[in-house]
């Protein structure tokens, strides 16, 4: 069963056309990953399936009453409201619980005051609260905090209004997951996401019972979390059932079939028009006909060829020093330095060689950012040395790099002219290319050359502002949240490019493919101090797995401490004596009695909290300390259940 359709959409944005006549279903319990180019229209579609979007023709269905979430890229909210508030008003269904749990407690306080008949309302209570329970409204607030832990954000009183772009998403995220719709979209979710909670997300999303449509980048999530794959591309949405594995090797498949058919016409189109060019001395009816399938081949539409990224670049000689940091040190500020605050990074020493391919990782906001910062020349360190080499030329992809191209005189050049800043031409592979032509080859047809860049996408401008970069000719590339808004045909190219690349590589990722793919060496932030590790991504993940497991094997294994009956010969095996069930003491009697008598009070004290949880749905300063208190007696009571079984099973 279809919980959104749509059927033959159409879209357009002036003279140029997303889709046409765009049929997609969306059922029950879907895993729908949607990849295409940047531009292709995968965010618009994500819109039309949430209903924010109109569609120029065609129509939408939706099933009623089904519950649909989009957590978009730039996600709205009230700045007023706090981070806390934020997510109890978006979660959905359990929210509204609550809401009706103190309603209708207000209601039967009025009845039971005035002595009207409150069976029905008690009636409607008793199946709202098994409601409650079925969905574990009840724990709406304990989950939030989990949800917010998770994916890094502890300050729960902030102001929606103080947060940055990449906190407010997760917050949307937040929002999202606790709400547990019928049907979830999540447009690049994993962009702002440390390794650890993108891992903690992906667990997640397996677990979701409700309906997922995914755009992510991050092929891992893509590849382990979806059985459905969408390729939104010019106009068009094929689907393929199953994961990113099973695309790659059905596209693979129809690529080699689409070669060898174009091979096939090409020659069955020579051989006919050279026929045509001897010139048959008669025109029979059959000839004619010959005639006119010849034009028609020569007219007949051909799907053309999906552009092509080639980055192979004239490159700069590099010689044999690239970077030398010796002690390098460097503070959040300079007032933290002052104040004697943890530097973000200290005593670090290391010659980058020409070859390199490392990667930089660790949590957010441990100094990843800032140490290519440091690099590029953009911060000044607070001690050490850092040098470049004097063959060096520098190209720095930051995590900002759209705003480049974002300032209001870019935004109103053509995209051409911004690349021909940099270089009107540029040799590749030993062959002299136009502005234009390189624009084509970074997947910008000449239509949208001329184009302003404010006509861009967020993902389109990366891409060009990457074009802008390699144009130069770098020999030392910085990589700073690279595959952000790039869409994945682009990421596998940039890839080769890296593998092919003759120069000093440095990249910050979250991107756990991308980092395997690119990089032979790793440095991990660690309390301001940054740890080698020979190998890529996966390997260090299963170094870090074995080190984590290593200090329980030895608690298990240890070896009790020697003594002096250990060195003799042990005595052979005799047959122990049965054992005695242990008597209570008078103090464990006593101890029991009294657990009889309050785990009793313990429960009606525990149904007393809910009821005022109920009554104070709205208010969340009191809500938070009824769930605390709630949390606490939860905790008393299960340890008084232990502890009663514990002494039950002993004689009296």
């Amino acid at each position: 069963m279809s919980l959104i359709s749509l059927v033959g959409v159409r879209k357009d944005f002036g003279i140029r056309t997303l889709f046409d006549n765009l049929t997609l279903h969306v059922g029950e319990k879907e895993r729908l990953g949607l990849i295409g180019p940047n531009g292709a229209g995968k965010s618009t579609l994500m819109r039309l399936l949430a209903g924010l979007e109109p569609p120029g023709a065609g129509e939408r269905r939706v099933l009623s009453q089904a519950r649909i979430v989009l957590v978009s890229q730039e996600p709205e909210m009230d700045p007023e409201r706090t981070v806390l508030e934020q997510v109890f008003a978006e979660s959905g269904e359990k929210m509204e619980l609550l809401g009706r749990y103190t309603a209708l407690s207000d209601a039967l306080g009025h009845a039971h005051a005035e002595g009207r008949d409150d069976t029905a309302l008690l009636a409607e209570l008793g199946s709202l609260n098994a409601r409650m329970d079925q969905s574990q409204a009840w724990d709406l607030e304990q989950q939030i905090r989990e949800v917010l832990e998770r994916l890094g954000i502890g300050d729960t009183q902030r102001k929606v209004g103080e947060l940055s772009g990449g906190y407010r998403k997760r917050l949307a995220l937040a929002s999202a997951l606790v709400a547990e719709p019928d049907v979830l979209l999540l447009d690049e979710p994993t962009n702002h996401l440390d390794a650890d909670c993108i891992q903690w997300l992906q667990g997640y999303l397996e677990r979701f019972s409700g309906a997922l449509v995914l755009i992510t980048h991050d092929r891992y999530v893509l590849d382990q979390v979806t059985r459905r794959i969408v390729e939104v591309d010019r106009g068009e949405a094929r689907s393929y059932s199953g994961n990113y594995a099973y695309y790659l090797a059905r596209k693979a498949e129809e690529e080699a079939a689409a070669a060898a058919s174009e091979v096939k016409f090409k020659g069955a189109l020579r051989r006919e028009l050279e026929w045509l060019k001897r010139g048959p001395k008669a025109r029979s009816t059959k000839q004619k006909a010959r005639i006119q399938r010849i034009e028609a081949m020569q007219e007949a539409p051909k799907r053309q060829a999906k552009g092509q990224i080639s980055l192979a670049s004239n490159q700069r000689r590099l010689g044999k020093r690239a970077i030398e940091a010796e002690d390098l040190a460097v503070w959040a500020t300079d007032e933290a330095r002052t104040a004697g605050g943890t530097p973000l990074l200290k005593a670090f020493s290391y010659d980058f060689s020409p070859e390199d391919r490392i990667g930089i990782i660790g949590p957010n906001g441990s100094g990843k950012s800032t140490l290519l910062d440091l690099i590029a020349g953009r911060r000044r360190p607070h001690g050490g040395r850092l040098e470049l080499g004097g063959t060096v030329k520098l190209a720095y992809f930051d995590q900002h790099s759209e705003t480049v191209l974002g300032n209001t005189k870019v935004l109103e050049k053509k995209v051409i002219d911004v690349v021909k800043e940099a270089a009107s031409t540029v040799e590749v592979d030993g062959s002299q290319l136009s502005a234009s032509q390189l624009l084509e080859r970074f997947l910008f047809p000449p239509a949208q050359q001329h184009q302003p860049v404010s006509k861009l996408s967020g993902g389109e401008r990366r891409r060009l502002h990457l074009c802008r970069l390699l144009i130069e000719a770098p020999n030392v590339l910085l990589l700073d949240e690279p595959t952000n808004d790039l869409d994945v045909h682009t990421l596998t190219v940039l890839e080769d490019f890296l593998e092919d690349f003759r120069g000093c590589v440095v990249v910050v990722s979250h991107d756990r493919y991308f980092l395997d793919r690119t990089v032979d060496r790793l440095f991990s932030f660690e309390n301001g101090e940054l740890q080698r590790f020979e190998g890529n991504y996966s390997a260090y993940l299963d170094r870090q797995a074995a080190i984590a497991s290593q200090p329980a094997t030895r608690a298990i294994s240890k070896p009790a401490p020697p003594d002096a009956s250990a060195q003799k010969d042990p005595a052979p095996d005799k047959p122990s004596a049965p054992s005695k069930t242990r008597r209570r003491s008078f103090k464990e009697s006593r101890e029991l009695a009294a657990l009889e008598t309050n785990l009793p009070a313990w429960e009606q004290q525990r149904s007393e909290l809910e009821r005022l949880m109920g009554a104070n749905g709205s208010d969340y300063t009191a809500l938070e300390a009824l769930t605390q208190e709630l949390s606490a007696l939860l905790a008393q009571i299960e340890a008084g259940e232990e502890r009663w079984l514990e002494l039950s099973e002993l004689s009296a």
